[in-house]
């Protein structure tokens, strides 16, 4: 093995690691073939403004319905409206169980004659 007599090589070095023995070679050092230049400091570049945010849509409206036509905006009306439609949905849910039960068949008609008939009233569902 032929010796590298370049004199930007150092000679390897001999170590241990552990059991072994290693042979470790530094690196070279280059000679410089000419002088650093230095730059004076610049000013830096601003980046680029960012682009605006893309245009977006106007929130959706919804329409305010639950507001019935005869009411007037306050709170009276909002509770009116309320006190209404809790109504309307009771005897929705009343026809539905009679329905149900089968309280609305003819078989139980007697019965509502006879309690209608008390009362003095006059009964709606004569042929129900």
């Amino acid at each position: 093995m032929p010796i590298n007599r370049d004199p930007s090589t150092p000679p390897p070095l001999i170590g241990k690691i552990g059991p072994y023995t290693v042979f470790v070679t530094p690196p070279s050092t280059p000679t410089p073939t000419e002088p650093p230049v230095f730059q004076s400091p610049q000013k830096a570049v601003a980046p680029p403004a960012p682009a605006p945010p893309p245009v977006r849509p106007p929130p959706q409206q919804f329409d305010k319905s639950f507001v019935a036509s005869d009411s007037d905006g306050s709170i009276l009306g909002f509770f009116r409206n309320a006190a209404v439609k809790v109504q309307n949905a009771h005897s929705s849910l009343d026809d539905h169980l009679a329905r149900w039960f089968g309280l609305n068949q003819s078989k139980y008609q007697w019965a509502l004659d006879d309690y209608y008939e008390s009362k003095g009233l006059v009964s709606v569902n004569k042929f129900f």
